[in-house]
């Protein structure tokens, strides 16, 4: 920290002296002396950057945070699951939609701590049929909606999950160029996978979950929406907003599933 009380004197002294001092007030005030206020006005400058800095790193962090735990909104909510990549068979009892962001570090949590789960005990056993739609957060999160768009390119030769799995796993490097780097690592077809993103061929897409997701009730990531399957590709929904244990989808699931039976 620099000497506070050192540089209120100097400041002090230069406001009485009219001004910063010229050759004269060199000579009283002495060279060291004014050079050891530079010094002190430079460290406060830094020190003023470091905490304009924090302060951005808070204001994102408040901005992405999660809803409070296991929070679920009871009041049903009707939507159209959509026509995009699923997980699951068609005619599983039960359907899940995730709105989600490959920027988001709790999409991401979803990804690493829940979704495995849920795949493995209710996706691949047959009793979920499980939807992703994209949701990027545009103002805290530049390079989402590009990502988004790729995954779907990915798709049009049936990698769509294989590049989901990538960019989550690589949360911090999802640039153009990553994007790119991402595809030629999976082997796809290069020419047609950058015409496909160069071209925003998804990005109407993009926008109609965005949509889609706003008429629901999404504001952040991850936003989930689970209800019965039902043939004319709607489902009415139990919400269920931001990164939550796989225990709180089991309790949604379960239910729905009781209220089948009866």
């Amino acid at each position: 920290m620099i000497q506070l009380g050192r540089f209120i004197s100097a400041i002090l002294f230069l406001i009485m002296a009219g001004g910063l001092p010229g050759t004269a007030g060199l000579a009283e005030t002495g060279t060291s002396d004014l050079g050891a206020v530079r010094q002190d006005v430079d460290a406060l400058k830094r020190e003023m950057e470091a905490i304009k800095k924090q302060l951005g790193d808070i204001q994102k962090q408040l901005a992405q945070r999660p809803a409070p735990p296991a929070q679920v909104d009871r009041r049903p909510v009707t939507m159209s699951v959509g026509d995009g990549p699923a997980l699951g068979r068609e005619d599983a009892p039960i359907t899940i939609v995730e709105f989600s962001d490959y920027q988001c570090p709790f999409c991401k949590k979803h990804f690493t701590g829940t979704f495995a789960s849920l795949k493995t005990s209710y996706i691949d056993t047959g009793k979920v049929r499980y939807f992703f739609r994209d949701f990027p957060l545009d103002s805290i999160h530049p390079h989402a909606r590009k990502a988004a768009e790729a995954a779907h390119c990915a798709g049009d030769q049936g990698k769509f999950w294989d590049m989901h799995d990538v960019m989550f796993n690589n949360q911090d490097a999802l640039k153009s160029d990553n994007l790119r780097d991402f595809a030629q690592t999976m082997k796809l077809d290069l020419d047609s996978f950058n015409a496909c993103l160069d071209s925003g061929k998804y990005a109407k897409s993009v926008d109609r979950d965005v949509a889609a997701g706003s008429a629901a009730g999404v504001t952040g990531t991850p936003g989930f929406f689970i209800g019965k399957t039902k043939k004319d590709g709607t489902i009415v929904a139990t919400a269920m907003m931001g990164a939550q244990p796989a225990s709180a989808f089991s309790q949604v699931i379960d239910r729905l599933f009781d209220e089948k039976e009866k």
